[in-house]
């Protein structure tokens, strides 16, 4: 008897047993999807882990049906899941879900039929919600849960679906959604030779004027950098027959390849990159560190060209027909990064704004073909299929992005890149101008072979940093709105230039809250302990946190008094003063609310490299590693806002970040400028970011985290229970804690409530253990799983929910 075990895409922390009938058995491998029934009625598409053979006649459900001739998740991803599921203690169910795209994660949902052999008794009275639904369904024949929550107007169709179920007009069957197929483009762009002799191209098309007119408006929409355009949307635009573009490329003049949803089927002629002496050093030290077997931590100031080394270690690597995983930690890097590698290679995109479509395309064009490629994209690109993986780099690899918050693997991809280097024995490189902490003390203790790379790639020094006293700034009225004199004066300078600016404030919206000026009341969140923020676009008062939004306040909501003021400023006031102070500049924002669609970082990206925007503002989105010839000033408008966050890590990140976005400038020929401006001038972190003194920052951060017990010399373990009643939550997080000291002693502190008492109308208490970096890490995670067992899930207080985050904010 044969008994596959396999992962259900549920967050159920263990492996389930199917018996796989007669005419299935020796076809069915690890990584197929088998169809299997779960409960009573649901029905889902598990992956197969193991294939047992077992002599006992065991009581076991049979496999509904076999999904796939060939493996569609590899062995290395089956290990992986393993390894996340124990290391972030993590149900491997829900690391399924995050790892496979949701065109491989079939499952049932319930539809509503109506009954063909019931006739209505006219006995039978409707109320107006079961009449309506009865209408429907003779008109539509079957409904899906969606769809009768839709047209009914309520939250829970269940109770109407169940009433009509007892009185026998409606039936349910279960239906397996429909996968959605990848959409392919073409895109089209000159060729090198074209590009480099323009006059012998337009000679080629000198018989026809419509050929010349298309190679015309070709050379135009490619621009400078000979970027590649949507051959359809090309010909619609300019009115070019089809017939017309494919003269252009069966004469050589212009080339096309074809893209299925991100994924590019042909590479560009190869373009030699030729490194500096600095640069060729530091290749050799990353080799030297290959030939060791440890990770490469590559420590590059910004602009001193890591990109091109880079470059010369991925073609090393598909030379030997190996893969490469290049994982970034924004979405909006791949928009940059992608032109510039596809002049060299076949690119692969995988990140999470892909559509259901594009992402299963991707998925399955890295399964079935044995072709080198570079696989480019966010955290969750390194769950991509990765056979025969030779190479995996981290940009950018102090980024806080790279961690996955919500939902569960709370993982993050870096530490498990380096895992997956180590399993896979293939090598790895940490890229940064910034190191983590982390990081740079692993290679400080020999565990990383560390590379530097200090000096910029076209000679340009390090921009200059000048820090504004905001506070004696405004006292002496040198401020205009939110900005300074000194600030004010620069931009002026830069704009005369025809250069471009960037100004960092690390919020978003208009104002940062609202207060009373009678009672000093903030108008909060009603779901959550926080204040909510005033976006004037929309003119509304909105909560970060859980989305709930109501207009701002003419009144205050505690006393009634009518004097209530905005306070606080975001990246959307400061758009609004830029503009009001330099009214020929072009300003435009990078934050959240204008980059939600899916090709919105591209555009806004593309104006920039266009020299269409002078003023750019914007979050932490504009420090993350883009790269913008024009920038000559930047403006960070207020680094308080990065000191006083509540967090150990605060005074690294607030370093990392002025850091980053002073890099935004002079990444050429001249030297750039970065104004900070800020109440505390004067603190330690400020001043070590002015003269750019990583090494000062390292030495004073690691001594106050080893006095007091933080990684890197400790590993965290953060554990957040909730529950809508306070009380309960209280007694259930102390028996908890009760537990869990008998279990690892006094290695934890809590539970506290966490920073944020109350989200999304859930109270939340913290415990944090604290995990010697000596001691063995899974027996301490058995122990609190035990704990976690012996009360949480008892009746009293099983409905507390247990939130488990390994190496919290790291």
């Amino acid at each position: 008897m044969q008994v596959a075990e396999v992962v259900l895409p549920l967050p159920l922390d263990k492996l389930f047993h199917y018996f796989i009938p007669k005419e299935w058995v020796g076809s069915v491998r690890p990584g197929m999807r088998v169809l299997v029934q779960f409960g009573a009625r649901k029905e889902y598409a598990a992956v197969v882990a193991r294939v047992l053979e077992t002599v006992e006649e065991l009581e076991l459900k049979p496999i509904l049906n076999v999904l796939d001739e060939d493996p569609v998740v590899l062995e290395h991803q089956l290990l992986q899941w393993s390894w996340m599921s124990s290391y972030y203690m993590a149900p491997i169910g829900a690391v399924m879900n995050a790892a496979l795209p949701p065109g491989l994660k079939l499952s049932s949902q319930s539809v509503v039929v109506l009954d063909p052999q019931v006739l209505l008794p006219k006995e039978v009275e409707l109320s107006d919600a079961l009449f309506t639904l009865y209408d429907s369904l003779r008109n539509n024949q079957k409904l899906s849960l969606d769809e009768v929550r839709s047209i009914l107007g309520v939250k829970n169709p269940m109770p109407l679906v169940q009433k009509a179920l007892e009185q026998g007009w409606i039936i349910l069957e279960e239906e397996l959604k429909k996968v959605s197929k990848a959409k392919r483009r073409k895109l089209l762009r000159l060729t090198a030779e074209s590009l480099a002799n323009l006059d012998a191209a337009f000679d080629k098309t000198a018989r026809s004027e419509a050929q010349t007119e298309a190679l015309l408006a070709l050379v135009n929409d490619c621009g400078a950098k000979n970027s590649f355009v949507d051959r359809k949307a090309f010909e619609n635009q300019h009115n070019i027959t089809a017939a017309h573009s494919r003269a252009l490329i069966v004469k050589g003049i212009a080339e096309e390849v074809e893209e299925v949803d991100g994924t590019t089927a042909a590479a560009a002629p190869q373009t030699e990159i030729h490194l500096s002496s600095v640069q060729q050093e530091a290749l050799e030290g990353i080799r030297e560190g290959f030939t060791q077997e440890k990770p490469v931590l590559l420590h590059g100031v910004t602009a001193s060209g890591k990109t091109e080394i880079y470059i010369h270690l991925i073609k090393e690597a598909l030379a030997k027909h190996k893969r490469v995983l290049y994982l970034l930690p924004e979405i909006a890097l791949t928009t940059q990064l992608i032109n510039r590698l596809r002049i060299h290679f076949t690119v692969a995109v995988s990140h999470s704004r892909f559509s259901p479509a594009e992402r299963l395309a991707a998925w399955r064009e890295s399964v079935q073909n044995d072709h080198p490629l570079l696989i480019i994209g966010a955290r969750s690109a390194l769950f991509m299929p990765l056979p025969d993986l030779g190479l995996i780099i981290v940009d950018e690899e102090h980024e806080s992005s790279y961690k996955q918050y919500e939902p569960s693997p709370r993982y993050h991809a870096r530490d498990t890149a380096v895992w997956m280097s180590s399993q896979n024995g293939c090598p790895i490189v940490l890229g940064s101008a910034t190191p983590s902490l982390d990081s740079y003390f692993n290679a400080q203790k020999g565990r990383y072979h560390l590379v530097s790379l200090l000096k910029r790639f076209h000679t340009a020094p390090l921009p200059e940093l000048e820090v504004v006293d905001m506070l004696g700034a405004k006292q002496r009225k040198e401020v205009v709105g939110n900005f300074s004199v000194e600030l004010v004066d620069a931009m002026r300078g830069v704009l005369n230039k025809g250069e471009s600016i960037i100004l960092f404030q690390n919020r978003r919206g208009f104002s940062t809250y609202q207060q009373c000026q009678t009672c000093g009341h903030v108008e909060g969140c009603t779901r959550c302990d926080i204040s909510l923020t005033y976006h004037k676009g929309p003119h509304k008062l909105k909560c970060h946190y859980c989305g709930y939004t109501v207009p701002p306040v003419m009144k205050c909501s505690a006393c009634g008094g009518e004097s209530v003021l905005h306070y606080g400023f975001g990246t959307e006031q400061i758009a609004e003063e830029a503009a009001a102070l330099f009214s020929k500049a072009r300003v435009k924002r990078m934050d959240l609310d204008t980059t939600r669609g899916k090709h919105a970082f591209g555009n806004l990206i593309q104006s920039v490299e266009n020299g269409e925007v002078d003023i750019l503002v914007g979050t932490q989105m504009v420090t993350k590693g883009l790269d913008f010839d024009r920038v000559g000033l930047v403006g960070i408008m207020s680094a308080d806002n990065l000191l006083s966050y509540p967090d150990f890590r605060a005074n690294e990140r607030a370093f990392q970040i002025i850091e980053q976005v002073a890099g935004r400038t002079g990444r050429r020929s001249s030297r750039g400028k970065v104004v900070i401006q800020s109440l505390k001038p004067r603190h330690a972190i400020i001043q070590l970011a002015l003269n750019h003194d990583y090494q000062g920052m390292v030495q004073k951060e690691l001594a106050v985290r080893q006095e007091f017990a933080y990684p890197p010399f400790v590993r965290l373990i953060t554990i957040t229970l909730k529950h809508k009643d306070q009380k309960l939550l209280i007694r259930g997080a102390e028996a908890f804690a009760k537990s869990l000291h008998s279990k690892i002693g006094e290695r934890f502190l809590g539970p506290e409530f966490a920073p944020i008492a109350r989200l999304k109308n859930l109270y939340q208490m913290q415990i944090i253990v604290k995990v010697d970096k000596g001691s063995l890490g899974s027996k301490i995670r058995d122990r609190i799983k035990k704990a976690h067992q012996e009360t949480l899930l008892t009746p009293e207080f099983n409905r507390i929910r247990a939130l488990f985050d390994v190496d919290p904010n790291s």
